[in-house]
């Protein structure tokens, strides 16, 4: 398993800062520069160390997922100890008792990573899998070079930010914000607005609020750059995530297919 190292925020015997009743019973902390879904660092238990820590490294031997929340929280412990699920959930059952959580051992981590030139290739993969399954396309079904190649120059030089989930080196869940300009209005001020496309997640990992997560952030930088308004199509499949991060549905567009 990888190693990652830790700084510990919240060591064992600590108090969480907001909440005084709840305990750490372990060494708690973040792992720099690993995003995690709510656009923080990736937050981390650290177990098998009975003394408070400021930093450590050690393996990811287990993942937490919490249904009820967006973020996984990671389980590091020294190299080569191990702990099965019960016991990982007893160790740190005094915080994610609030939550309806469960482990996962051994488990590969799911990391974010926006899409750029350096791993372009998993960008093109997972936009043409979630083509193939919108469009209704068999799954050996190549889209013509021309297209893919214009969809590269897209994700690389326009306005807009591509996230990916990514399994080790295979992209497992995509989402993409395009930006706009349009001219400003009373209720859109600084006519900055979005789009957002190309929300998939491939099968075998739905249900587990990746595509949750990757709208989280992505929401999250569009309102740090002043957009007011994000715009959607939605499927059916999609409407009810949709709803429940705030959007509603609307009869005002219209549209025209333009040169055909």
């Amino acid at each position: 398993m990888p190693l990652y190292t830790a700084v510990i925020d919240r060591p064992l015997g600590s108090r969480h800062p907001k909440h005084p009743d709840l305990l750490y019973r372990v060494n708690y902390g973040y792992v720099p520069g690993v995003p995690a879904a709510d656009g923080d660092d990736q937050d981390v238990y650290v177990l098998g160390v009975e003394e408070p820590l400021t930093t450590f490294t050690g393996e990811l031997i287990a993942v937490i997922r919490r249904r009820d929340d967006v973020e996984d929280k990671w389980v590091l412990a020294p190299r080569g100890m191990r702990f099965t699920a019960e016991e990982i959930m007893a160790q740190v059952h005094f915080q994610e008792q609030y939550f309806d959580s469960y482990c996962v051992p051994d488990d590969a981590p799911l990391l974010i990573r926006r899409a750029d030139a350096d791993c372009m290739d998993a960008a093109l993969a997972i936009r043409a899998e979630c083509l193939r399954e919108v469009g209704s396309f068999p799954p050996e079904h190549a889209f013509a070079p021309e297209f893919m190649e214009e969809t590269r120059r897209f994700l690389i030089e326009a306005d807009q930010t591509t996230l990916m989930v990514m399994n080790g080196e295979t992209p497992v869940a995509c989402a993409t914000l395009c930006y706009k300009r349009c001219i400003p209005t009373p209720g859109h001020p600084t006519g900055r607005r979005a789009h957002l496309m190309n929300v998939y997640t491939a099968p075998g990992y739905r249900r587990r609020g990746l595509a949750r997560r990757l709208l989280t952030l992505l929401q999250r930088e569009a309102e740090a750059r002043g957009v007011t308004e994000i715009t959607l199509d939605a499927t059916e499949d999609g409407r009810r995530l949709y709803e429940s991060m705030g959007y509603a549905a609307s009869d005002e567009a219209m549209f025209l297919d333009v040169g055909r």
